[in-house]
């Protein structure tokens, strides 16, 4: 439900805040005073076009706040569009010349993310503005909410469905004999290429570390054979310097403990500096630089390049590919064997497709035939006896024809037909050229499937264009009766339907420090007579009270309806 809509600075509304109720919410007033505008803006604030000309002159930004209240059944999809679990939902959206701002629970959404929330919170009717009822597209599921048994033919239908096209895509993945023999004569070349390559995991590591030693021989040797001479050099070395040191301190180092701790130091020292040259020695004498070895190497690490291309980035992907390729050539050497059986089971498979979609079918079709004698009498009710409904199906499929159309949803194409005047023939809901006729229309289905779509708040946009009298007082009715576990927030030149407000909000424009303001204020009970008296055309005594009357009426026929339910 709408609680209420906080409006700042669209067209000639400066800001406003609304508070709406439960019931009928009536919006009225003079043409031109700024009723559209509400409209507009609700629009804007549910995913609407975002018009930069509606930013009021002088402002540089226009905002749109709506609240909601929810049940716990709209959760999995706040979930899914990253919102918490919240029975409140606060929608705020900003438009600049330059920036489209739009925040849910002050999360940044997109646009295509608050349209998906949004299209389970209200649904907007008006005469220019039919929205979903015109789209053919759109007739198959209000066909199945008729329904309580559809639901659960279709669960079942396609629980089959996903299962035949996952089998049949396990079928395609095998192509013709001929694709198949061509595959695994490239995968057995693959296999055999890398199977003789017989490389192993960490095997590239270690090429690249001898490859850089040999790359480096004769500066490793040279180094080597530097340090070493440097120790033991026949001239001048480390070794026989402190030789030499450790001499004069063993002269001296009885006399002085610290000196004895120094020359065994140094004797440690020496040992250590003889062990780094032996091990010196020992690397020069064993360095084993064989250009044929060498060659072997590169043309190792040039193997694992030219597979690592072909095969993966790195020796453990390689691996992996090799073990995918033996796989799907095993399966392919089974191929005839493993098709067989996926060939039975998508016969088995389209055979039960069809009985459960021929099942399906065959319910949408004679729920059409009630839902069409139920328009039909909506429609009488509303002064347009003698049109003709259809609720157009496609020919029924066969077993030999039925795979050409199948969906998830079934193979039915529907479509709604109607003829509102007698000779005419039965045509597209969009060909019908009467506003009031299909004002009428849409108001037929929405009483009809008011309770089934989930949406709790219908915005009803002048759809009493062209409708007086009798025809008028009815539509009053029938808007009512959907307001009935529903929120109805209409927008209304007809005085029958503003008698059955809840609350009823007046719509006015005043001059304000040279400005042209649109206000908007809630009638008590004297203010909304006298606007059901204005809108019947007759602010006298006479005119009140006949308003007042009918006021009274539609509060009597609303306890009446209380009782009833």
């Amino acid at each position: 439900m709408l609680v209420s809509l906080h409006i700042k600075n669209i067209a000639l509304i400066e800001e406003c805040s609304i508070e709406f109720t439960n019931g009928v919410n009536v919006l009225s007033g003079e043409t031109g005073a700024g009723k559209s505008i509400v409209i507009d803006s609700l629009s804007f604030v549910l995913g609407g076009r975002a018009d930069k000309s509606l930013i009021r002159y002088g402002a540089s930004q226009a905002s749109v706040e709506g609240v909601f209240e929810v049940d716990n059944s709209l959760f999995p999809i706040m979930e899914d569009l990253g919102l918490d679990a919240d029975n409140t939902i606060v929608i705020k959206r900003t438009m600049t010349e330059t920036r489209n701002d739009i925040r849910v629970n002050g999360s940044v959404f997109t646009l295509a993310m608050l349209k998906k929330l949004t299209s389970v919170l209200v649904d907007i009717l008006g005469q220019h503005e039919h929205q979903s009822l015109l789209k053919v597209s759109n007739h198959i599921s209000i066909i199945d909410k008729y329904s309580d048994k559809i639901s659960g033919l279709i669960s079942d239908y396609e629980s089959c469905y996903q299962e035949y096209k996952k089998v049949s895509a396990e079928l395609n993945c095998f192509g013709d004999k001929r694709q198949r023999e061509r595959r695994k004569d490239s995968l057995e070349s693959q296999i055999e290429e890398i199977k003789r390559a017989d490389v192993k995991e960490g095997e590239e590591e270690e090429l690249l570390k001898k490859r850089e030693k040999y790359r480096n021989a004769e500066k490793l040797l040279e180094g080597v054979s530097g340090a070493y001479n440097s120790i033991s050099g026949e001239e001048i070395s480390v070794d026989g310097l402190l030789s030499q040191s450790i001499r004069y301190l063993r002269l001296v180092s009885n006399h002085d403990e610290a000196l004895a701790e120094l020359e065994e130091r140094l004797e440690n020292a020496r040992i250590e500096i003889r062990d780094v040259a032996n091990t010196l020695e020992s690397y020069s004498d064993n360095f084993d630089f064989d250009s044929n070895t060498f060659d072997k190497i590169e043309r190792r690490v040039d193997t694992i390049k030219l597979l690592k291309r072909k095969y993966g980035a790195t020796v453990e992907e390689i691996l992996s590919e090799l073990s995918k390729m033996e796989c799907e050539y095993d399966e392919l050497c089974n191929a005839d064997a493993t098709i067989l059986i996926l060939q039975k089971k998508q016969a088995d498979l389209e055979k039960k497709l069809f009985d459960k979609g021929d099942k399906l079918s065959k319910e949408r079709r004679a729920t059409a035939l009630r839902f069409e004698k139920a328009i039909l009498r909506e429609l009488n009710d509303l002064a347009m006896k003698g049109t003709e409904f259809k609720v157009s199906f496609n020919e029924e499929r066969t077993p030999d024809n039925f795979l050409d159309y199948i969906t998830p949803n079934g193979f039915d194409e529907v479509e709604f037909l109607i003829s509102p005047n007698v000779g005419e023939p039965l045509r597209n809901l969009s060909k019908i050229a009467s506003g009031g006729e299909m004002s009428r229309f849409m108001l037929a289905i929405k009483n009809i499937i008011a309770g089934l779509d989930g949406i709790e708040t219908m915005v009803f946009d002048e759809i009493d264009t062209g409708i007086s009298g009798r025809v008028a007082q009815t539509v009053a009715e029938k808007l009512n009766n959907i307001s009935v576990g529903k929120q109805v927030i209409a927008v209304t030149h007809l005085p029958q339907l503003a008698s059955f407000a809840d609350t009823h909000f007046l719509i006015s424009k005043s001059i304000v420090g040279g400005k042209t303001l649109t206000n908007l204020v809630v009638l008590n009970e004297d203010e909304r007579i006298e606007e059901v008296s204005r809108l019947a055309g007759a602010v006298t005594e006479v005119g009140k009270l006949h308003a007042k009357q009918m006021i009274d009426h539609a509060r009597e026929i609303k306890a009446n309806q209380k009782l009833s339910s």
